[in-house]
């Protein structure tokens, strides 16, 4: 029988103030124009002066939101608020060139340039992003924006992001939890190429790949296994 190392399960365990997204008089809301963005992938949008940039990303559990922007705009506001309109603070924010403060990122005198990366802590749930350009009154400029959140995207519980286990036909593995057998439940993706036992002992049936979960009330991990004949 071979041993693999231990499968955890992961367990996914002030004064606010509502904050104005609105550049002028009238301007639309965030929550109607936001436009839903994925974790990892870059977006890239030209600003005129006071234009905005909206978006919204959907987390599915608590963790960091960081937005990593580069942009060839003098000046831009960053603003960030949950789907009750309560206005979030970066946890960090630095720049690599320009400079960045808490709400902006702007050029310094030597680039035209500016980069920034602003982390912030979140919660499960919704949250909408709005980049105000106030760079060169007359003409466009480039701001570009990578977000990454967990999502099903990037979320590891959601993923395989372990090793895969090479199996041959007929053989069998033990598979166990740092938190012991009580209270998971084994599933196989593919039961026609391993089966999984309450116990966790997996049985190769054919030549193909499957995952093989565990799953303790909310909390999940994975592992893929590749049997071959």
């Amino acid at each position: 029988m071979t041993k693999i190392k231990k499968l955890t399960a992961i367990l996914l365990s002030a004064v606010m103030f509502v904050c104005c997204f609105a550049v002028q008089a009238g301007a639309a809301s965030v929550f109607d124009t936001a436009k839903a963005i994925n974790s990892g992938k870059k977006y890239t949008k030209e600003l005129k002066y006071n234009e905005c940039a909206d978006y919204k990303i959907t987390a599915n559990k608590s963790g960091k939101l960081v937005l990593k922007l580069i942009a060839d705009i003098y000046e831009v506001e960053i603003n960030v608020c949950d789907s009750d309109g309560a206005k979030l603070d970066p946890e960090e924010y630095k720049s690599a060139s320009g400079y960045s403060y808490n709400y902006k990122m702007r050029w310094d005198s030597s680039t035209e340039i500016a980069s920034a990366t602003y982390t912030y802590d979140i919660k499960k749930g919704t949250y909408y992003i709005r980049f105000i350009s106030l760079g060169d009154f007359y003409k466009k400029g480039k701001l570009n924006v990578t977000a990454t959140y967990p999502s099903s995207e990037t979320d590891s519980s959601s993923k395989i992001s372990c090793i895969t286990i090479p199996m041959k036909v007929g053989g069998t593995m033990q598979l166990s939890t740092d938190g012991g057998d009580k209270g998971i439940t084994w599933s196989s993706s593919k039961s026609s190429v391993a089966t999984v036992s309450s116990a966790g002992k997996v049985t190769a049936k054919k030549a193909g790949t499957t995952v093989i979960t565990a799953k303790s009330g909310s909390g999940t991990a994975k592992i893929q296994i590749k049997v071959t004949k």
